[in-house]
């Protein structure tokens, strides 16, 4: 099979792509994956170090940005369109699947007209503009959630779930735990303000046993020094870092985690059983990790917190309730395991190689 696997522009929309690629790989390993990107995005700087080819397009981002923005992406739409179908005919691929990201549009609708199959894949429960738009004319649209909004076709939808890195499936990280409370705290991987100021603000919640908790907090660069002297002040035992590289054995470390709704980081905590206190971005396009958070919590998989509430405690006295009722706590991990769907990108990959050998 020759798949182009086209998007990215963050992490949310690349690292599902690349599960998606390696399990394509796994169940046929004589598949060629090509992705399609752009300069700006993070997959040029992470996709180089995989073991898949990338090739680079003009494209940029049109909602939410300025008017001369919006004209630039415009008139750079028709470009990349011409370069996106210049790829195609190059790799000649059987499937080209859309992630999401600024060079997706251009790569499926080159696709689209040369009447290539094309699929898009969906991580929210509420479609970004560019798979909103080409849903109408791809043949197949995975999605995560079992009501994504706008609806679509029933016919050419399969509920897949969101993939979730092999690695924190597999994680070959030996963990240590003991019989302290542990919480993992984190805000992506420029770690959250407002997270960081709501947890290590309020750690009176947590002082009153310090003998009791371990933390282990990724704070992003800008931050980590302020938290880890506030951690420290508070006599709280915290591993505090700017990134975790290992996040497998941090979520298998962790007793209960707390951060942002974005629809990787759910992923990873269903995946792996994780009860869970999230703060939906406020400003996120749709408003989507409050929708996607939700869902969730209509299941009793997570409790949340909305940024309002964060100056007036609202998230750590929500940790401290549960560090005080395990028997909650165990109820949460069980009912996110229930929601979790670790073979997302398996589930994903079986369908494209079915279409690869149907011709469809």
């Amino acid at each position: 099979m020759r798949l182009i696997v086209a998007g990215g522009g963050t992490g949310g929309h690349l690292f599902p792509a690349l599960s998606i690629a390696r399990a394509v790989t796994a169940l046929a390993p004589e598949s060629q994956v090509l992705f399609v990107g752009t300069e700006q995005g993070i997959e040029a700087r992470i996709v180089p170090q995989t073991e898949f080819p990338i090739r680079f397009i003009t494209a940029r981002g049109l909602r939410g940005t300025g008017f001369l923005n919006k004209l630039r992406g415009a008139v750079e739409l028709p470009k990349g369109v011409l370069e996106s179908i210049r790829i195609l005919r190059e790799f000649k691929p059987h499937v080209v699947l859309g992630v999401g990201g600024y060079a997706s549009a251009p790569t499926l609708a080159a696709a689209i007209l040369m009447r290539i199959p094309a699929a898009i894949q969906e991580q929210n429960s509420v479609m970004g503009t560019t798979n909103r738009i080409l849903s109408r004319f791809v043949g197949r649209v995975f999605v995560a959630w079992e009501h994504t909004e706008p609806t679509p076709s029933p016919e050419k939808t399969i509920l897949a779930g969101n993939p979730v890195r092999a690695d924190l499936l597999h994680s070959t990280v030996p963990e240590i735990k003991d019989d302290r409370f542990h919480l993992l705290v984190f805000g992506g991987s420029q770690g959250a303000r407002s997270i960081n100021h709501a947890v290590a603000g309020n750690l009176d919640v947590l002082a009153a046993a310090p003998d009791r908790v371990a933390v282990m907090h990724q704070t992003g660069k800008a931050f980590v020094d302020e938290v880890r002297q506030m951690y420290e002040e508070a006599g709280i035992e915290a591993d505090v870092r700017d990134f975790i590289d290992e996040m497998g054995a941090a979520y298998r470390w962790a007793d209960l985690v707390v951060c942002r709704a974005g629809a990787s980081s759910l992923a990873e905590i269903t995946a792996l059983g994780k009860p869970a206190v999230v703060v939906p971005y406020p400003y996120a396009i749709g408003d989507h990790q409050a929708k996607n958070a939700a869902v969730l919590e209509k299941q009793g998989a997570v409790r949340i917190v909305r940024e309002e509430n964060l100056k007036n405690g609202a998230l750590m006295n929500e940790v401290r309730s549960l560090m005080n009722d395990r028997d909650a706590l165990r109820a949460m991990a069980e009912k996110s395991r229930r929601a979790g769907r670790p073979n997302a990108a398996e589930v994903i990959a079986r369908d494209l190689l079915k279409a690869e050998r149907s011709g469809d």
